[in-house]
């Protein structure tokens, strides 16, 4: 029996190669992005699980109370880690983590490298493979551990334990250190990502912070339990460490501590103000992907649904024979579902090639992504190709099967039984796969009208790139200060310890009852204008008010003000964290520094402590290549045995990224459901026309012209259509809308000239393919058309 049905398939498949072949490519490509999809999601939602322990580690982390509201807050006074190195019931291991931008000498190359820094115990709570060496190395104060792709850049991939590298701190000492071991590259979906890590008392070291003293942070604080809640130490904590740290630190009071689940931090960590960590997967390079695999998905499914139907057309007098020769119809039913996943089944293959072919590209828009698909270890793969595969046979050939095992046989060795493209059945899966069509036409057209819009909207500062030196300390600051105020290639510079779209630190800002959260930034008064933001009213800082202004003013933007409820701002006095008291003598105009995903929030502005500037920051009309070459040949004159540290701030380049990368995405997906809608429709043209030919041999032996023909032919199709893109417009409107409102601010929506063009497109090409199918019949010799059978 299964012999057989193998060569009635094969007999089926072979004579319906077209067909066949439309039904593979089709499903195939839309199961591809499915799996895409899938794994970008996989990759998102298994954030830090690497880690062996992930639902043993918790970070700990603080609330401040603003206005009655708990603000998160991912950092911990750094001491706390050291407390809880005693022995606490429930908690097995403790460690801090903490990384910091530190230059790393090896014979000629002298690079900044990412460096992190932790306690005894993190190897044994986090995992990390060890391809040399052994974890035993970071109890080694005079040692360093190194990643792969570090050992690839200073010691050409060979083994370097045991070898030297040196390290140059912010002040200029040199440090030998011993590589002792060797970890494999760090995954991109991890909350910590480091080129080199060592102990934790070398950042105490490097930064002369005193272990004991309160006021400083940690980038996270993390402990281990045996399973259970570690309830007991967040009582512990709350009790023992609130009020110590809040007169260490005035201005950061600290209300309460909490736990995050390492398991579920990289998700929460929108939500958490300074999180020094590794941020995730933008939820948007998440939904995208989503939106778009399961609208190919269903476009495709609805073609091969009605191709199956137009290939049932030209096996009725088998199917009559069968039922008359004693097949049942569940033999039917299995036969035609047996080969409908079959044809999902050479589907899928095609979607693994696809996605397999189409991942390097994928990976290549988003830097912060790594999609693998690993075939020999990823056991979860196979579950999900085995269920999308059982979804799709069941979803695309579920009614085929049904429809075509009930056909009657008398009906069919009579020749009474009519079968064709016009049933209701196979007109709803049409219009559906139109609606959904013109829905990811306009989305296409919607995204790309949007990503164009957002490039020129004013984000309230000047977003051209700006190119930022780093400095360690005020000497270096000095010296290359001088230098650049003598080039004349210099159009402006300023001195920042924050920049626009770099890093800012939270403080609450007070007026009378009113408290809010408000990111600050530092900077020169010359920052101002070099970025060139909007003063509303007031002034900014004055060089000649320097040390005023550094101990009394402070500018806020509009935001901030509105939050204050003032009309009449200027002359304002606001206090941080109850320890510093200023006046508002500016209001800048709203800005968006980090694109258009959220709404801008309250901000304030002070002028920087020149022993806290961290970069000079450059404009110039000199190419960005010969620009930075000169600035790097003045900082070697006057500073040696540190590296030239720029690099070029587009500071909305990773919300554009995005934005640009949904862009393409959702053009691919209007093109395919285009291409998909098309072939559709051209299948149930041609199943209307397998009963028509003599129909339209005889209108064309009584007159009918080839015109009125094509008329008729396409009456019942264009209304179709029309009914179909009317729907999948009114749809789109709203679902794309709250799509991109989801993802967006502000935004561009969807306007009528996108609306017109998608479906003038989409009726275009569908009137064209329909009348080229019959008008290839209709000129026919009326006399073949009359012969058909």
């Amino acid at each position: 029996m299964l012999l057989n049905f193998i060569k009635l398939t094969l007999r089926t498949f072979n004579k319906n190669k077209s067909y066949v072949l439309i039904n593979i490519l089709g499903l195939g490509i839309s199961l591809g992005c499915c799996i895409i999809a899938y794994l970008n999601w996989k990759f998102a939602s298994t954030h830090d699980h690497n880690h062996v322990n992930h639902e043993r580690i918790y970070k700990i982390h603080s609330y401040k109370e603003v206005q009655g509201q708990k603000v998160p807050y991912g950092i911990v006074p750094m001491t706390l880690g050291k407390q809880l190195k005693g022995s606490i019931s429930g908690i097995t291991n403790s460690s801090r983590y903490s990384s910091d931008g530190i230059v790393i000498k090896q014979d000629l190359k002298i690079i900044e490298q990412n460096v992190g820094f932790a306690d005894d115990a993190y190897f044994d709570m986090f995992t990390f493979p060890f391809k040399y060496g052994n974890k035993e190395a970071l109890l080694d104060r005079s040692s360093i551990i190194l990643t792969e792709e570090l050992v690839d850049v200073y010691f050409d991939g060979e083994n370097p334990v045991g070898e030297f590298v040196t390290i140059i701190t912010d002040d200029g000492e040199s440090i030998s250190m011993k590589v002792g071991g060797v970890i494999e590259d760090i995954p991109k979906n991890s909350s910590m990502t480091f080129s080199a890590i060592t102990h934790y008392d070398n950042f105490l070291r490097f930064n002369d912070f005193n272990d004991d003293d309160w006021k400083y942070f940690a980038a996270a604080t993390f402990v281990m339990t045996n399973g259970d809640y570690p309830q007991n130490l967040l009582d512990f904590i709350n009790e023992n460490y609130i009020e110590v740290q809040n007169k260490a630190r005035e201005n950061f009071h600290i209300s309460e501590y909490y736990l995050e689940q390492l398991t579920h931090l990289a998700k929460n960590s929108e939500k958490i103000n300074a999180n020094w960590l590794k941020d995730p997967v933008p939820s948007p390079a998440v939904i995208g992907p989503i939106v778009m695999a399961i609208l190919m998905l269903l476009i495709a499914c609805f073609n091969f649904t009605n191709t199956s139907i137009a290939i049932s057309s030209k096996r009725l007098r088998e199917i009559g024979i069968r039922k008359v020769m004693g097949s049942t119809r569940k033999q039917l039913i299995f036969q035609f579902m047996g080969e409908n996943m079959l044809l999902s089944f050479l589907a899928l293959l095609v979607g693994v090639f696809f996605a397999d072919l189409l991942l390097p590209e994928y990976n290549a828009l988003w830097g912060f992504i790594d999609l693998k698909l690993d075939l020999r270890s990823d056991l979860e793969i196979y579950a999900f190709l085995m269920g999308l595969l059982v979804l799709t046979s069941v979803v695309a050939g579920g009614y085929p099967s049904l429809y075509v095992s009930k056909y009657e046989p008398v009906k069919i060795l009579r020749g009474s039984l009519q079968l064709n493209g016009g049933n209701l059945f196979t007109k709803v899966l049409l219009a559906l796969q139109y609606a959904f069509t013109i829905n990811a036409i306009i989305s296409a057209f919607a995204f790309s009208a949007n990503a164009k819009y957002q490039a020129e909207y004013d984000t309230g500062f000047d977003k051209n790139s700006t190119l930022s030196i780093y400095v360690d300390n005020i000497a270096e600051y000095e010296k290359f200060r001088n230098e650049v105020a003598q080039m004349p290639e210099i159009a402006s510079w300023a001195g920042t310890s924050n920049r626009i779209g770099s890093w800012v630190y939270g403080r609450t800002l007070k007026s009378q009852e009113v408290e809010l959260e408000a990111s600050m930034m530092d900077f020169t008064p010359e920052y101002f204008e070099l970025m060139k933001l909007g003063l509303a009213e007031g002034r900014f800082f004055n060089r000649n008010l320097n040390n005023f202004d550094r101990e009394n003013s402070i500018v806020l933007n509009e935001r901030a003000v509105t939050e204050f409820g003032w009309k009449e701002p200027l002359g304002k006095v606001v206090r941080i964290d109850d320890s510093t008291q200023l006046t508002v003598v500016g209001v800048v105009e709203d800005f968006y520094e980090n694109g258009f995903f959220n709404p801008v929030k309250a901000m304030g502005f002070r002028l920087a402590d020149d022993e806290k500037l961290n970069y000079i920051v450059v404009k110039s009309d000199l190419d960005p290549l010969s620009l930075h070459k000169n600035l790097e040949k003045k900082w070697l004159d006057v500073i040696q045995n540190k590296p030239f540290d720029a690099e070029y701030d587009d500071t909305v380049t990773n919300a554009e990224e995005v934005n640009v990368n949904i862009k393409i995405m959702f053009q691919f997906l209007g093109f395919a459901s285009l291409i998909l809608s098309t072939i559709g429709l051209y299948t149930l043209v041609s199943l209307n026309i397998l009963k028509r030919v003599k129909e339209i041999g005889v209108r064309k032996v009584l007159g009918a012209s080839i015109q009125q023909i094509l008329f008729l032919m396409n009456r019942q199709f264009f209304w179709l259509l029309i009914v179909a893109a009317i729907a999948g417009t009114l749809l789109s409107y709203f679902a794309t809308d709250m799509l991109m409102s989801s993802i967006f601010f502000i935004y561009q929506g969807v306007g009528v000239m996108t609306v017109t063009v998608s479906f003038m497109i989409l009726m275009g090409i569908a009137l064209f393919i329909s009348s080229a199918r019959i008008l290839a019949t209709a000129i026919q010799n009326p006399v073949k058309s009359l012969r058909y059978e």
